[in-house]
This record gives C-alpha cells, structure tokens and sequence, in this order.
C-alpha cells in the first residue's frame, strides 16, 4: 500500500478496496477488476487513454505479489473462471496478441457507498507470458478457465556469460590481441605488481 493511499483510507474511514487489471495487446487494451459491474477510469500515467474496466466479480484469482527489492525476479499466475467467450477466444487464438504485453495490477479504495477515495494506484508491473485455456465442467456444464502467467520486470534478466582471462578466450574476441598471453604464467600465490616492467 502506497502511503498516500493509506492517509486516504485512515482519514476517509475506507474499508473496501478492489484490484485492477490493465494489459495492454498489440492491437486492444484489456482492462478488468474484480468487482460488480463496469467502473470507468479516466487517464493516466499507465492506462494513457483511460477507459471502462469490466467487472468480473470474485470469480477472478490474484496471486500474492511481492515488489522486487534486493530480491529474485517472480512469476505469478492469474487465473480468470468463467471467461466470457470473447476472453476466451483471446487468449486460445490470439497468443501473440497477449505474449509479451505490459501487464499492470493496480488497487482503488473505496468508502461505506463504494465510492472510490482516491485515483487508482498501480502497485504491480510485468510481462505477459503464454495464456492457457481450459474448458473443462461435469453434467453438460461447460466452464472455461483461463490463466495467464506474467513475470515481473526482472524475470527475463539472464546473466551474462562468465568471461575469463585467458589467451585463448582474448583471441576468440580479438584475434589479433595479444593482451593476455602471459595470463597462463600467473598462479593464485602469484604477486603482480602494477603497472610491470
């Protein structure tokens, strides 16, 4: 919680609150929150245009997330039950309109009447992976699940390729370069002094 938003809540008496979805495709925007209803947004820094975000009740699963402060870059998933057919379809047809796209939760708290204190503040930010669909249900019910894997900002990160000093690694890079052939005469117990005769 920003501590603005908690000087909000502690003066207004809020006791409600609600999560936003904001993802946005190549080609559409798809905004969500889990509540009852549409809730229109106006502008801002991550949803540039604003818009309208689709209520989807509690049928929605919004995993912990945790901001990255010193340590590892995390994978979460969501998981939407009972997608909407054009959802669904979106996220069965269209993977490459979802993969890789900016994905943004963001929270809003409310008062006793469900009237927002303050704008919405985005908490969270990754990457959209590959979503996967299941349409699974029992007695001829029919119920479509879909769940998306995002990666926090850092997840992509990879680590360079360790590099040595050696000769033969120094003429892969530059052949020409004879900087550290005299690498293979020094051992640990060695003492270079710097700059050498």
């Amino acid at each position: 919680m920003l501590p603005e938003q908690a000087r909000i809540m502690s003066a207004s008496g809020a006791p409600r609150w609600s999560i936003f979805f904001h993802m946005e495709c190549k080609t559409n925007v798809v905004r969500a929150w889990l509540g009852v209803g549409d809730f229109i947004l106006p502008a801002d820094d991550v949803d540039q245009s604003g818009g309208t975000y689709l209520g989807i009740g509690l049928v929605g699963d919004v995993p912990a997330l945790r901001q990255l402060v010193g340590g590892v870059a995390e994978r979460v998933e969501f998981t939407l039950n009972g997608a909407d057919e054009t959802t669904f379809r979106l996220a069965d047809d269209q993977v490459d309109e979802v993969r890789g796209a900016p994905v943004h939760v963001g929270i809003i708290f409310f008062d006793e009447d469900w009237q927002a204190v303050a704008p919405v503040a985005w908490l969270w930010e990754g990457t959209a992976d590959v979503p996967a669909v299941d349409r699974g249900g029992s007695g001829g019910e029919v119920v479509r699940r879909v769940s998306l894997s995002v990666g926090s900002a850092f997840t992509d990160r990879t680590r360079p390729q360790l590099g040595f000093y050696t000769d033969k690694d120094q003429r892969r890079r530059s052949p020409n370069d004879a900087f550290c052939s005299r690498v293979a005469s020094y051992s640990v117990d060695s003492t270079i002094v710097w700059p050498g005769n």
